[in-house]
């Protein structure tokens, strides 16, 4: 392993997290009901250690925060260690704006930057359009119902699970597309970590055709944050993340 090849692939933690759809559903594939009403994200700051290929390369902290009754703002920062630092000297960030309305989670703007190309969307729910800037180029989309980005579905899915519906797709705006994403879950396991013994749920996820796997452990006691998460890539871990500390604000 190089800090050339860590490159090429990127140190993009938060997409790892927020990767529990990693394929795209097939047609007719029923998407998840409506949340309860009364439900609502419960603010938080996790950290993750994240590791390539087994070995430690820095740290990602997820902070979810509550702007307004209606508003959050959901955040990631990425930050590499060591020889990692030499190829990523900024960290990497990410946000996500979001409401709930009626229960549901709708994003109103997300942006992506030092993580490669850098994404700045927002999304006009009124008009049903995507617009801002991905790939260096203008982003102009349709908005399907209930579409995510790439932070907001992590919340979407907690609050889905914490409602006693698991779902098994979502739209979600995909650097410089929407695409529909789906869900498999497996079996319940428990994991040794920072925080004690964690009851979790497997869930796993594959593009048709790609040699990528998605792992993510989801914690119901934690409200169903990953308690762990691996890109796996023919069967060898390429990226994991281990979650550190959890506070509930």
């Amino acid at each position: 392993m190089t800090l050339r090849t860590a490159e090429r692939a990127g140190f993009a933690a938060a997409a790892l997290l927020a990767a529990a759809a990693a394929h795209a559903a097939p047609p007719g594939h029923a998407l998840s009901q409506p949340t309860a009403p009364g439900l609502k994200p419960v603010p938080f700051v996790a950290t993750y250690t994240v590791a390539w290929h087994g070995i430690d390369a820095g740290t990602s902290t997820l902070e979810l925060s509550r702007t307004s009754p209606q508003l959050y703002l959901y955040t990631s920062t990425d930050t590499a260690w060591g020889l990692f630092r030499m190829v990523f000297p900024h960290p990497a960030r990410q946000s996500s704006r979001f409401r709930i309305t009626a229960g549901e989670v709708e994003p109103l703007a997300f942006q992506a930057s030092g993580i490669g190309n850098a994404v700045r969307a927002q999304f006009d729910w009124k008009n049903g359009q995507v617009t801002g800037i991905a790939k260096g180029k203008p982003l102009d989309l349709k908005l399907e119902p209930g579409t995510q980005d790439p932070l907001s579905v992590q919340i979407a899915l907690m609050l889905k699970l914490q409602a006693g519906d698991a779902p098994n797709s979502f739209w979600m705006l995909n650097t410089d597309e929407i695409d529909r994403f789906g869900y498999v879950r497996h079996e319940e396991t428990t994991l040794d970590t920072p925080l004690g013994k964690l009851r979790t749920i497997l869930y796993t996820s594959q593009a048709p055709g790609s040699d990528k796997t998605t792992w993510l452990w989801l914690a119901p006691a934690l409200g169903y944050m990953p308690a762990r998460a691996e890109q796996r890539v023919k069967g060898s871990t390429r990226i994991s993340l281990a979650i550190r500390t959890f506070t509930r604000n």
